[in-house]
């Protein structure tokens, strides 16, 4: 079984100022404790030991070229940092104009990670699909909780007697 280890952090150590005033008591919110298991723990150790040896590998690597070679390697990297932001900044502006386009075809914006493609004419086509399908199966739903059985009731007349008879009876 894994072991829990609490772990609470205290205002000093968020930076966060204290609201109560000096010479009276504060309690701890329960929100401000977060409890790790140690399988967890175990998992952040070895993510920081991974990020670690990969960069004193590269820091190896770039420590046993030459100048030449370490010029041209240092220059890749930003060029791969370059392309990276480029890739970024294009992701945001589509999903900008992809956001657009859902707001024209009245489809909620939660949908937009799954409907997004890599351009914005894929981007419109799987709205367009979307919208159809969904559309489809939001009146199938409609319309199979609108069949049934007609409610059986009295002509009328007999619960219009019965009404007045109970109306007459507190008004006298």
């Amino acid at each position: 079984m894994a072991e829990e280890k609490t772990v609470t952090t205290t205002a000093a150590e968020t930076g966060e100022k204290p609201e109560a005033a000096e010479g009276t008591v504060q309690e701890k919110p329960e929100a401000a404790a977060k409890t790790y298991d140690q399988a967890y723990v175990d998992d952040l150790i070895e993510r920081q030991k991974a990020a670690q040896e990969a960069a004193v590998a590269e820091a190896l690597k770039v420590a046993g070229m030459d100048k030449d070679a370490k010029e041209k390697y240092e220059q890749e990297q930003a060029e791969e940092k370059m392309a990276k932001r480029e890739a970024d900044i294009a992701r945001r502006e589509l999903k900008a104009d992809a956001r657009e386009v859902l707001a024209e075809k009245q489809i909620p914006t939660e949908f937009l990670d799954m409907l997004l493609g890599s351009d914005l004419k894929e981007t419109k086509a799987n709205a367009d699909a979307f919208k159809t399908k969904f559309d489809a199966a939001v009146q199938a739903q409609v319309e199979k909780r609108l069949a049934g059985k007609t409610p059986q009731g009295g002509n009328g007349s007999q619960s219009g007697t019965s009404m007045k008879s109970e109306i007459e009876k507190y008004m006298a």
